[in-house]
């Protein structure tokens, strides 16, 4: 699989190297695998039984000594367009080809006679090949669950509207007292169009801004029917490679690149005014204070803002508003692309209530930048609570300075 995973990623890479994450706005992408046709013996002798029926032309027919080959696996593959509503959840139309299912029957059968005529048959074989394929359209929601920087797990539901066909071919071949003759030869074909559920599941890999792969499991119900009775689903193993369309950031420093450049304490040979290890001709933030780790165009990583919610409350204040826009407008000129926003609080109340509050907190901070165009869906909420005072708790001072947000940058590296 990895050798395929490289294969598809030389073919369609584009020169970005950055983290990787969804963006919203429209797709293309397609896929190839393995069908799996799901029908059991007893179906397939019920197929069989129904081919023996049609050779009935002297009475009822009785089978017996059914033998079935299968040949139930195929290559599948499917072409598809969708939209990214937001990074939770998309919507795909897709036209798929599902492949081929063989069953290769044969068997005897007798009439119900009680007095057979001279030379009148009461028994034969017969030798028997249906064939079952379907393609066609289909629609679906794509709910997503992103975890670490690249990875997404998501869930598949929707509707396939198939068209079937459906082939059987093969000879019956009656005995008799006297002669052997053959009543049956050809076969009959028909196809139909029906609509039916699918659902799947799968993993992403986010390659970079443009181009993530797929692994995914599908599984599409009753496809087959035999008697009126539904009897079999189809099951999709596919490895799939996505296209997104829009505008992509420039590329950031690679993050393992740029953790040794925020802590480098040996002294550089260009002008650093501010003293953080970036040369003054890159600085874009020429005044960091002392000791901030800082990312490979000079900004702080960690952007602190005391909060000002009421007591008791999630609720951003004008104030808070007003300076979140102006970090929101700073980490969109640094092409922002993720990290984490972690809530703290001071000692006041329950510490579970605290926790919880916290947790609260920052997510009002991450939906405000969200709204901004800042990272939506890549900023991830934190709470800690009362756990990491700044300041002591005792004094009204020192809890409104406890209380507060740290927004941290994914491109900086990890912190200390």
């Amino acid at each position: 699989m990895r050798r395929a995973l490289t294969l598809i990623a030389a073919a369609v890479m584009v020169a970005t190297s950055a983290s990787a994450a969804e963006r919203t706005g429209w797709y293309i992408g397609g896929d190839v695998g393995q069908s799996n046709w799901n029908l059991s013996d007893r179906d397939a002798n019920d197929l069989t039984n129904i081919v023996a029926d049609a050779v009935d032309f002297y009475g009822d027919v009785n089978v017996t000594d059914v033998s079935n080959k299968f040949s139930d696996t195929d290559t599948t593959y499917s072409l598809f367009v969708g939209y990214q509503i937001a990074p939770w959840f998309a919507l795909e139309a897709t036209w798929m080809d599902l492949g081929k299912m063989d069953i290769e029957s044969r068997g005897t059968y007798t009439y119900d006679i009680v007095n057979p005529l001279p030379g009148e048959p009461t028994a034969g074989s017969y030798n028997v090949k249906t064939e079952f394929e379907s393609s066609g359209p289909a629609v679906s929601g794509l709910f997503m669950l992103p975890f670490m920087d690249t990875w997404n797990v998501y869930g598949r539901l929707g509707y396939y509207m198939g068209d079937n066909k459906l082939s059987i071919s093969g000879t019956a071949q009656d005995t008799g007292p006297f002669d052997t003759f053959d009543p049956v030869s050809g076969g009959v074909s028909e196809s139909d169009t029906s609509g039916v559920f699918l659902w799947g599941a799968g993993v992403s890999y986010t390659w970079n801004q443009r181009v993530s792969f797929r692994l995914e499991y599908t599984n599409i119900t009753d496809v087959v029917e035999v008697g009126g009775d539904n009897v079999s689903d189809m099951e999709r193993f596919t490895l799939g490679a996505v296209y997104r369309f829009g505008s992509v950031a420039e590329p950031m420093a690679p993050m393992a690149a740029a953790a040794p450049v925020a802590v480098a304490a040996a002294p550089t040979k260009c002008a650093d005014a501010d003293n953080d290890g970036v040369c003054d001709t890159a600085d874009r933030c020429p005044n960091t204070p002392a000791g901030d780790r800082v990312g490979p165009r000079g900004c702080s990583c960690d952007v602190t803002i005391r909060t000002h919610f009421a007591f008791d409350s999630a609720e951003l204040t004008a104030e808070d508003k007003t300076e979140l826009e102006r970090i929101a407008a700073r980490l969109k000129e640094l092409e922002f692309v993720g990290g984490t926003a972690t809530g703290h609080t001071d000692s006041v109340g329950d510490e579970a209530y605290n926790q919880k509050l916290s947790e609260r907190r920052a997510q009002a901070v991450v939906d405000f930048l969200a709204a901004q165009g800042v990272g939506a869906g890549r900023v991830t909420a934190i709470g800690m609570g009362e756990t990491k005072p700044r300041a002591d708790n005792s004094t009204e001072e020192g809890r409104a300075e406890n209380r507060r947000v740290t927004i941290r940058r994914t491109d900086c590296g990890p912190a200390e």
